[in-house]
């Protein structure tokens, strides 16, 4: 376990944000060699369920060309990606799961979290991370840069991102855009 200053953080912009997020400590082999999605034991909806988010991105230009021409149209097709999403939701937590959501400070080069254990300065882990409220996953590994300790059993975590895909950057940095912009809106309407 170690603690590093502040000034040993990275400089990049930083964002707090509720996600469903959870984590696993992995060997080195793993984190340099397999999928995260692997790593985590994570199988057919979590693949599922981005490749639907990357549709949605793709499908958006189209929607738009049908809402200028047929509103109607358009609203019937954003009803029918709604309950798609919900099917693919309820893949992803079948009942009885838990939808754990935590308060993570996080940047395109990594992030920082709450744990309940201490983990030691180069540890290897995969990290799930579901971004509310479109559920988007990403499932990355990273390596732990510092670990602080909070007292009462609890630490803060701080990891970077390790062998980061482009595509799993891409969406980190597409859900930060996100969130900035709620962020803004919030603070224009008073809310």
């Amino acid at each position: 376990m170690t603690t590093n200053s502040p000034s040993d953080r990275r400089n990049t912009f930083r964002l707090n944000q509720d996600v469903i997020f959870d984590f696993r400590q992995v060997d080195t082999h793993t984190a340099e060699q397999c999928d995260p999605e692997t790593a985590f034991g994570i199988g057919g909806a979590m693949q599922m369920m981005t490749e639907l988010r990357r549709i949605d991105r793709e499908a958006q230009q189209l929607l738009k060309v049908i809402s200028d021409k047929q509103r109607l149209i358009a609203d019937y097709l954003q009803k029918l990606n709604q309950k798609i999403d919900l099917i693919a939701r309820q893949s992803m937590f079948p009942a009885g799961a838990s939808e754990q959501v935590t308060r993570l400070n996080i940047s395109e080069g990594g992030v920082s979290f709450p744990s309940d254990r201490a983990l030691y300065k180069g540890n290897f882990l995969v990290l799930r991370l579901i971004f509310l409220p479109s559920y988007t996953p990403v499932v990355v590994f990273a390596t732990v840069c510092r670990c602080d300790n909070e007292g009462d059993n609890r630490y803060r975590i701080g990891a970077q991102f390790h062998r980061l895909r482009e595509q799993d950057r891409q969406e980190i940095a597409r859900q930060l855009i996100k969130a900035q912009i709620q962020h803004r809106k919030r603070g224009n309407t008073g809310e």
